[in-house]
């Protein structure tokens, strides 16, 4: 079964940080979330991923919110490190 071609699965593609992207391989190996490496952006230290999740699962839903706070949580962080940093000098 091709979980992409199943209407009970919803797929969304994720840039992951390599500084995150353990804590959501966990995720995704715990919920066992289908998923696909589908780029690599080198320059970037990013994975470009793939994950399906069955729309009526709470695990694989609440799998997904946690990759997505993640992510969130991570590119706040950044963008507020890259404010407070004056990269102009004195």
């Amino acid at each position: 079964m091709n979980p992409e071609n199943s209407k009970n699965y919803h797929q969304e593609t994720y840039t992951i940080p390599n500084d995150v992207m353990m804590e959501i391989a966990q995720i995704i190996v715990q919920a066992d979330l289908p998923h696909e490496i589908i780029g690599v952006k080198e320059n970037k230290r990013q994975v470009i991923l793939s994950i399906s999740s069955q729309v009526n699962l709470k695990f694989h839903k609440e799998a997904i919110q946690n990759i997505e706070d993640i992510l969130n949580d991570y590119y706040a962080f950044c963008t507020d490190e890259s404010e407070t940093v004056n990269w102009r000098g004195h």
